[in-house]
């Protein structure tokens, strides 16, 4: 595994709060595969830098954001995060990012009510569509009222939009267009090697040499996401 170079703090930087400080940011989809424990990942470090110390929740069965964790403590890169929690715990001042599986709809009653933030990446497929509607009847069903919920299109095709993309975000915005407190975000993650080591490497895609424009799309997502609070 390779060790890339990570970008260390500016000395004397100061702390800053965000928005989001108390607040649960669930991500998530009924269909696996949507890059949800990378986007938690690489969302809780971009807080992190911004100066918050996020709690991280890992509730699904295959512990691939504990794994990222565990592979960025092994590496020594800052900044740290602490290992992920086995279940919410009582309420506290910083963000809160929970990770669950994609079939348990069971954890899911348990969680949805508690969320601040649901973030829903899609990929661009007619069959991650259908998946979302279904999720989405679910959400309406547990959410508190004044929850947001947030689709984007995640692994998108980078060369240019494709047909698939187009007609993803076509439907994501008639899904959003018919809920109160429901939104597309103005961002698309492409199709990108960075967005694969950030799983092999424990790092986020902002802190990989040579990566502008993964790093690029993901703080114009984490930007977005963050402006809903």
């Amino acid at each position: 595994m390779a060790k890339a170079q990570t970008e260390k703090p500016r000395a004397g930087a100061k702390s800053r709060r965000t928005t989001a400080a108390g607040k649960i940011i669930v991500v998530g989809n009924l269909k696996g595969g949507c890059g949800k424990s990378t986007i938690a990942f690489n969302l809780a470090l971009w807080l992190a830098r911004r100066g918050d110390n996020p709690t991280l929740v890992d509730l699904d069965p295959q512990k691939t954001l504990s794994d990222l964790v565990a592979v960025r403590q092994e590496i020594d890169a800052t900044p740290q995060i602490a290992a992920p929690a086995a279940a919410l715990a009582a309420p506290t001042t910083q963000p809160i990012l929970v990770d669950f599986g994609a079939a348990d709809v069971a954890r899911m009653a348990e969680i949805i009510p508690q969320a601040d933030l649901v973030l829903v990446p899609v990929v661009p497929s007619q069959a991650d569509v259908w998946a979302t509607q279904r999720y989405l009847k679910l959400l309406l069903e547990r959410r508190k009222p004044e929850a947001h919920i947030a689709f984007f299109v995640n692994r998108a095709e980078s060369a240019q939009v494709s047909r698939e993309t187009r007609e993803t975000l076509a439907a994501l915005k008639a899904m959003a267009g018919m809920c109160e407190r429901a939104s597309v975000l103005p961002a698309i993650l492409g199709r990108r090697v960075a967005f694969c080591r950030s799983l092999s490497e424990g790092l986020g895609v902002f802190e990989m040499k040579g990566q502008k424009k993964a790093a690029e799309e993901f703080q114009k997502l984490a930007a977005a996401t963050m402006a809903l609070f």
